[in-house]
């Protein structure tokens, strides 16, 4: 099953596979057969324009880049997210809305 805070390797339709931060819950995932994502971008964690940027570990997610992807473009889970963490997340997205 695939929770918000977990983090995917994904296949974006780009030239190679990105992590991504799952941020939709598992109903969203039943009712729609898709899944939101922040994307995994590149640059130094310092770098992080808060609040629509969250660094999970050494590795920064986009929430701004946010987007919707079939179930099956989620590849090997290879992480999670600390509670914190996806505390940032919601407070990013309320930034945005």
């Amino acid at each position: 099953m695939i929770a918000a805070g977990d983090i995917h390797l994904a296949d974006l339709n780009e030239e190679r596979r990105r992590r991504v931060l799952v941020i939709s819950n598992y109903r969203f995932h039943e009712v729609s057969g898709r899944v939101l994502v922040a994307p995994e971008i590149g640059g130094e964690p310092d770098d992080v324009p808060l609040p629509w940027r969250v660094q999970v570990d050494d590795v920064v997610y986009a929430v701004d880049l946010t987007r919707s992807l079939p179930l099956d473009r989620l590849l090997e889970r290879t992480d999670r997210a600390t509670a914190a963490a996806m505390t940032l997340v919601r407070r990013a997205l309320l930034n945005i809305t």
